[in-house]
């Protein structure tokens, strides 16, 4: 995966087998910051409409074909790449998203909340195709996804009632009425899916297993659209434009190069061809090609930032990290509030290993982590500037942020305890390390406890940054 998909090389979060040996998939979750936000703006106003506040409620992209949404542990919203390549019309994301956040109001995971408020991604997406697994009818395989993802494993994790199906679809129903849009993209996703309920159990798309669709369920939905005064609105032009653009780009990280010209040929001249035909040519390494299809988007949108974002990735990657630089600075100054953008350039900068360019490079990362402070690549990131600039202590702290968010506590409690020694007494960065450390410590202890053994002392090796034998900076 190329990191203008990712957003700054990412690492990918997961990777896990959902189904049997025989038909194995790899799923992961990666990052965009393009496709984020275009799901932001379709779902904020159905979020307003349910009263949620749109900066809690985080989105997730699933790289898996499978046709499938779902939420956990509270405000996640897990949306798979394969539900956008086969949308039709932004109306059909929207109607998904208005859906699942009624299973969010509805608190139909309520039963698991308080064992996944504080999971990491990498745990409920475990879960969820641990449990997809065993209900497709791979047991085993199952069994060893939920092992791998931690201690919340329940078949039934996302099989809903019928109750809470039709409460979710009367929720949804009246987030888009509110919201002013129409419920017929909702419907018309439901209508294919529906087709599904005739395929043996294991060739269903997880949707359509943990959403059960019945003939009597959609025509009582639609009868209950087409009062919306609503019904007959069509998308946005720019919702339309929106999801073109999704599609372009997931096609053209996605799918054989082969695939993507077939989709869109040469002689298609239209912004979504070149969009994705300049990343084939990039994952082709037809340098030349892509920045040709890329200099003609520009030379139409000159400040469009993942435009700006994506050549900038093809320079980096083509070991023009020098080069990058400048299309990052002008990517971060047309999308400011992107944090995985300044994450991108950070990494560009420190790739010179200069002291100046460290400098720029952390007052990027500290504006992103402000803006997305759970990224443990931008927290790696900060380490590794601080080391440039010869700030053991910062360095240390950093390096404690990333260990934190990644669910390591030993490592974590190490550098916490590291910056806790080096850096000024009662300064505000001296008492995050000591949180830090005390989280990561109640975290080790936590651990021993459920194997039933004895928790570490302070001297304990597991813990104690005496023991450690890798660089300040993680």
């Amino acid at each position: 995966m190329r990191h203008a998909l990712q957003s700054a090389l990412c690492a990918l979060l997961i990777v896990v087998s959902a189904i049997g040996p025989a038909h194995a998939q790899q799923i992961s979750i990666i990052r965009d910051a393009e496709i984020e936000r275009d799901i932001k703006i379709y779902a904020t106003p159905i979020w307003h409409a349910a009263g949620l506040d749109p900066n809690v409620v985080r989105v997730h992209l699933v790289n898996n074909d499978s046709i499938n949404a779902f939420v956990a542990a509270g405000q996640r919203i897990f949306v798979f790449t394969g539900m956008l390549k086969v949308a039709e019309d932004p109306l059909q994301v929207i109607g998904v998203l208005a859906h699942e956040t009624g299973h969010i109001t509805g608190g139909h995971l309520a039963r698991f909340q308080d064992g996944l408020k504080g999971a990491s991604t990498i745990s409920i997406l475990s879960l969820v195709l641990g449990a997809a697994a065993m209900a497709a009818g791979a047991p085993a395989a199952g069994a060893a996804i939920l092992g791998s993802g931690g201690e919340f494993a329940t078949r039934s994790f996302l099989i809903y009632s019928r109750t809470q199906e039709s409460a979710a679809d009367q929720a949804g129903l009246s987030f888009l009425t509110a919201s002013e849009q129409s419920g017929s993209g909702l419907i018309s996703f439901f209508e294919y899916l529906g087709d599904q309920e005739a395929l043996m159990t294991e060739n269903k798309d997880p949707y359509v297993r943990s959403h059960p669709m019945t003939s009597e369920r959609i025509e009582r939905l639609r009868a209950d659209a087409e009062k919306s005064p609503y019904w007959n609105t069509p998308a946005r032009p720019e919702d339309i434009e929106r999801l073109n653009r999704i599609k372009a780009k997931l096609i053209g990280f996605l799918e054989h190069p082969t695939i993507v010209f077939q989709t869109y040929p040469l002689g298609d001249t239209s912004p979504y061809a070149r969009y994705a035909r300049t990343i084939a040519y990039h994952r082709q390494a037809l340098e030349t090609q892509a920045m040709a299809e890329l200099d003609a988007l520009l030379a139409d949108a000159p400040h469009d930032p993942y435009y700006l974002e994506l050549k900038a990735q093809i320079l980096f990657e083509s070991g023009k990290i020098e080069e990058s630089i400048e299309p990052y600075r002008a990517a971060v100054a047309a999308a400011p509030y992107e944090p995985l953008i300044r994450v991108s350039l950070a990494q560009s900068l420190l790739a010179k290993e200069d002291k100046a360019l460290a400098d720029e490079a952390i007052e990027h990362l500290v504006a992103a982590n402000r803006l997305e402070n759970d990224n443990g690549f931008a927290w790696h990131q900060l380490a590794l500037a601080y080391t440039i600039k010869d700030d053991v202590a910062m360095a240390a702290l950093s390096a404690a942020e990333r260990y934190t968010v990644s669910g390591e506590a030993p490592r974590a409690a190490r550098q916490a305890k590291i910056a806790v020694d080096k850096l000024k007494p009662q300064s505000p960065e001296w008492f995050r390390a000591q949180d830090l450390y005390m989280i990561a410590r109640a975290a080790v202890e936590d651990s021993y406890r459920r194997r039933g053994k004895e928790p570490p002392t302070n001297d304990d090796p597991e813990v104690s940054p005496g023991s450690l034998n890798e660089k300040t900076g993680g």
